[in-house]
């Protein structure tokens, strides 16, 4: 198919793929329902996850992201990445970093990986392991990070801003920086899975948040990347920049794969759009309704993002509105551009 007459949404840039629920650490703020000794009982086989890369690779996926769970517990992990990087695929692991050392750092290596990113959750160990629910997992983390950097792999450190730590966000970029990480991604706090609403900041300490990393992005522009997500991102940055954001990504620029097959718009957001194992990914991806519906920004109505100016430049988080208001298409709670109410016609 040429360029020209390519679907709009043929595939997302990104799609992150949980493919086990098992885990070392039992995080206060995942996402999903891993730890120690789950396993979906319908986690897909090898076979299965081979056929799976095909698919998106076929679709034209750019960044397919293992991750779980911790995706390095799953026994054919190395098998399946290889198997990704072979189809050309841009593989990236996402890691507590408990099980990385400088074999496990190799072997990523061997597998084509182009990236890991790792989970720094405070600049301290009472505050990391607290998190994570893992004793002793704050220094296994940096004995990783610095293992991969020494291997040459492109480190991300992975920072969630919640009311616990969010005044630590500094010192886990200066501490990324001094163990040699290639970028630090500030990942905004969606309240989904294990994570409780009472973790959420309030949307004008979001927007504090946001743009103190747009002063670190200069403040160690050439020496090492920040990155941020949040969707009012282009409100605050220079108008020059406008065109390098989208707002909400979720369904047209991100998906989510889950243990057993299942796609969704983004990792917090549990609505599924299909199977891989009853549908092809092109199927689901171009025409099932939730993805349609999140796609098309002229469907909020209500709430705060309803009448707001921004809203096709921005979309509010699809996620947050699903936590707080139980709709897909209601307002974000996290938003400091025009106030939430949740008396407005939210519930």
């Amino acid at each position: 198919m040429s360029a020209i007459a390519r679907p709009r949404f043929a595939a997302p840039l990104y799609l992150a793929w949980e493919v086990t629920l098992q885990c070392n650490a039992r995080c206060l703020h995942c996402y999903s329902a891993s730890g120690p000794g789950v396993r979906h009982p319908h986690e897909l086989s090898t076979a299965q996850a081979h056929r799976v890369i095909d698919e998106l690779a076929d679709a034209g996926l750019l960044i397919l992201a293992f991750s779980g769970g911790e995706p390095l517990l799953r026994p054919d992990i190395y098998e399946l990445m290889r198997h990704a990087a072979d189809r050309e695929l841009v593989v990236n692991v996402a890691s507590n970093g408990a099980v990385v050392n400088d074999r496990t750092a190799s072997r990523l290596v061997e597998s084509g990986v182009r990236s890991v990113t790792v989970s720094l959750d405070g600049s301290d160990a009472a505050t990391h392991d607290h998190f994570r629910q893992f004793p002793g997992l704050f220094d296994r983390t940096l004995r990783a990070i610095d293992a991969l950097v020494g291997h040459g792999i492109r480190v991300v450190v992975s920072f969630t801003p919640t009311l616990l730590n969010h005044a630590q966000g500094r010192a886990v970029v200066c501490l990324a920086y001094e163990r040699g990480a290639s970028a630090v991604n500030m990942s905004e706090y969606v309240p989904a899975g294990r994570g409780s609403t009472d973790l959420a900041l309030p949307a004008e300490l979001v927007r504090e948040t946001v743009l103190d990393w747009i002063a670190m992005r200069r403040e160690y522009e050439g020496r090492m990347q920040i990155i941020w997500h949040d969707c009012r991102v282009a409100l605050l940055v220079p108008p020059e920049e406008h065109d390098r954001y989208s707002g909400c990504g979720a369904g047209k620029l991100t998906a989510r794969l889950m243990a057993d097959g299942t796609l969704t718009p983004c990792v917090f957001i549990s609505e599924g759009a299909g199977n891989l194992l009853e549908q092809s990914f092109a199927e689901i991806w171009e025409n099932a309704p939730v993805l349609r519906t999140i796609r098309d920004r002229n469907l909020l109505l209500s709430g705060n993002c309803g009448g707001c100016e921004h809203k096709q430049t921005c979309g509010g988080c699809r996620a947050t509105s699903v936590a707080f208001t139980g709709q897909l298409m209601g307002g974000d709670p996290s938003c400091w551009v025009v106030p939430f109410a949740p008396a407005g016609g939210e519930a």
